[in-house]
């Protein structure tokens, strides 16, 4: 689960870097041959989630001022430090996953709330 809040920078409007930050952050292939950051291909087993470059990945959509994450931890569980340890460990065999598809929440939930811009 990651519940970030975005600032828009001011000539661009809310739900626009809303949208592009939800498909920076996409599972899915992103139109010409890219990848967004939650792609199952850009982790492998027992590879953590770096909150750096979660950071990185929203920082660098066109329109985001800066960004907060507010919330990060495995779905369904309490949360463990993560987000003061700056990171989201998985098991030796698990690969990490946001698909961010509520007809399926326990592949991961992504809420982002967009603040400032017009």
């Amino acid at each position: 689960e990651v519940e970030l809040f975005v600032c828009a920078e001011a000539e661009h409007f809310r739900g626009d870097v809303q949208a592009a930050v939800l498909d920076a952050l996409s599972a899915a292939p992103r139109p010409g041959g890219g990848r967004g950051f939650f792609h199952p291909d850009n982790f492998t087993f027992g590879q953590p989630l770096h909150l750096s470059a979660l950071y990185a990945a929203v920082e660098a959509v066109t329109g985001v001022a800066w960004a907060e994450v507010r919330g990060l931890q495995r779905f369904g569980r309490s949360d463990a430090g993560e987000l003061d340890a700056g990171r989201v460990d998985v098991e030796r065999l698990e690969i990490l996953q946001l698909h961010n598809d509520p007809s399926h929440p326990e592949h991961g939930i992504l809420s982002v709330e967009v603040g400032g811009g017009k």
